[in-house]
C-alpha cells in the first residue's frame, strides 16, 4: 500500500497542507520545530486512529474547532480514501466516504510501522511500552486478536472490581470469582498463544536483520516472557489469596514482558544506545515483512529522525534495503548530505518551513 495524496486541515502547526507522495523513499527535510514530526504523526493517526505522542485534542491547531486528515491510498487491488476528523467532541473515521462506527473495524485498513526516537525506551523502558508496541502490530493484521484483547480487558476489569470488593468485604463465597476466573482464563490462553506464535515469527526475521544492519555475526533473539504458564485456570485459582489481598489480578497478559537478547545477554543491561537503535530497526524491518506475509501488501514505514544517529555506511545500507523492498517509506531528517546520490535520484525530497511542505525539484525537472 502507498499513500498517493494526503491533505491536512488545522493539524497541529499545519493550516492547510496537500502533498503528493512518491512510491519509494520520501524525505521530509527541515530544521527542528518546523513540523516534520507533526506530518509523520498525521499519517500514523490516519492509520491507527490515535497519536503515539499525545492526546487527541492536542492534534487540533490552536484556536481551531477540529482537525481533519484525508488521504488517497493505493492498495494492492484498488484505490481507497480514508479520513479522520478529531474534535473536542470525539473522532469520526471514514473509508471511501462511509463512516466506520467501530474503531476496531477501521484499524488495519492502512498498515503502519513506525520508528520514532521514543522507541529507544522499548529496550530498557517499562513492560507496558513493549506490550503496546507489539499489540499495535498484531491488532492491525489480526482482527481476532484485537477482539480477544478487548474481551480480555473487559473481563479483567470486572474481575478486578470484584477483587477490590472482596478485599474490603472478605467473604468465603467465591462463586462469582470462579465464574469470572474461568472466563478470564479462556481469554488469556488465546492471547498468550497468539503472542507466542507472533514473537517466534518476528524473532527469526529480526535476527537476520540485526546482523545485516550491524555487519557483525552477533546472535540476536526476541523472547516472550508470559507472566503465567501451564494450566492458566489452575494458576489463577491458586493465586486467589494474593489477588484478594492486593485487590487486583497479578498475573496474565497484562503483566507479560518481552526481552531482547544479544549474544545471549539481555540488552536491557548491556546494549549501548546505538545497539538499541539497531535492535528496534531490525524488529521494525521484521514487522514490515510480517505484515506483508499476512496481508500481501507492504505497510507504510515511518522513520522519524533516525538517520542522524547512524553512520554513513549504516544509513545507506538501510535506505538501499528499503528501496529494494518496493514499499513506501517516509523519512524525516535535517539533511541528506551523507546519502548516496543513486538513492536520492530514486527518491522524493520535500522541505518543510514554518508549517508548509513543498517538494524540492531535482535538476532537469
Amino acid at each position: 500500500m502507498k499513500i498517493q495524496q494526503i491533505h491536512l486541515t488545522d493539524y497541529r502547526n499545519y493550516t492547510k497542507q496537500s502533498l503528493a507522495l512518491g512510491n519509494g523513499l520520501n524525505f521530509i527535510l527541515g530544521q527542528n520545530g518546523e513540523g516534520k514530526t507533526n506530518f509523520l504523526e498525521s499519517i500514523y493517526v490516519l492509520g491507527l486512529s490515535k497519536s503515539y505522542r499525545s492526546d487527541d485534542v492536542d492534534l487540533i491547531r490552536f484556536q481551531s474547532d477540529f482537525t481533519k486528515i484525508k488521504a488517497t491510498i493505493s492498495m494492492k487491488d484498488n484505490l481507497q480514501e480514508m479520513s479522520i476528523v478529531v474534535s473536542e467532541l470525539g473522532k469520526k473515521v471514514l473509508v471511501n466516504n462511509q463512516e466506520v462506527k467501530r474503531l476496531s473495524d477501521y484499524v488495519g485498513n492502512l498498515n503502519i510501522v513506525l520508528f520514532a526516537p521514543e522507541d529507544l525506551n522499548l529496550v530498557k523502558g517499562s513492560p507496558v511500552g513493549r506490550r503496546y508496541f507489539f499489540d499495535i502490530v498484531l491488532g492491525q493484521v489480526d482482527k481476532i486478536y484485537l477482539k480477544d484483547l478487548s474481551d480480555f480487558k473487559y473481563i479483567l476489569k470486572q474481575r478486578n472490581e470484584l477483587l477490590k470488593q472482596m478485599q474490603l468485604h472478605p467473604t468465603k463465597d467465591e462463586t462469582m470469582l470462579d465464574i469470572l476466573t474461568e472466563q478470564l482464563a479462556v481469554a488469556m490462553e488465546k492471547i498468550i498463544q497468539a503472542r507466542e506464535k507472533f514473537i517466534g515469527n518476528i524473532s527469526k526475521r529480526a535476527s537476520k536483520n540485526y546482523q545485516f544492519l550491524t555487519t557483525k555475526n552477533e546472535s540476536f533473539t526476541l523472547t516472550y516472557l508470559p507472566s503465567i504458564s501451564g494450566n492458566v485456570l489452575q494458576s489463577l485459582k491458586s493465586r486467589y489469596k494474593t489477588d484478594i489481598q492486593s485487590g487486583t489480578t497479578n498475573y496474565g497478559p497484562h503483566r507479560d514482558d518481552f526481552d531482547f537478547m544479544i549474544l545471549y545477554k539481555s540488552a536491557k543491561g548491556h546494549a549501548s544506545q546505538g545497539e538499541q537503535r539497531l535492535i528496534i530497526l531490525a524488529i521494525d524491518l521484521a514487522l514490515i515483512d510480517y505484515i506483508f506475509d499476512q496481508k500481501n501488501d507492504k505497510p507504510i514505514f515511518l522513520l522519524d529522525d533516525v538517520l542522524s544517529e547512524l553512520d554513513t555506511e549504516k544509513q545507506n545500507r538501510l535506505l538501499n534495503y528499503l528501496l529494494s523492498t518496493g514499499g513506501q517509506a517516509i523519512i524525516t531528517a535535517t539533511g541528506v548530505l551523507e546519502i548516496n546520490q543513486d538513492i536520492l535520484k530514486q527518491s522524493k525530497i520535500y522541505r518543510v518551513v514554518k508549517g508548509y511542505i513543498k517538494e524540492e525539484l531535482k535538476h532537469g525537472q
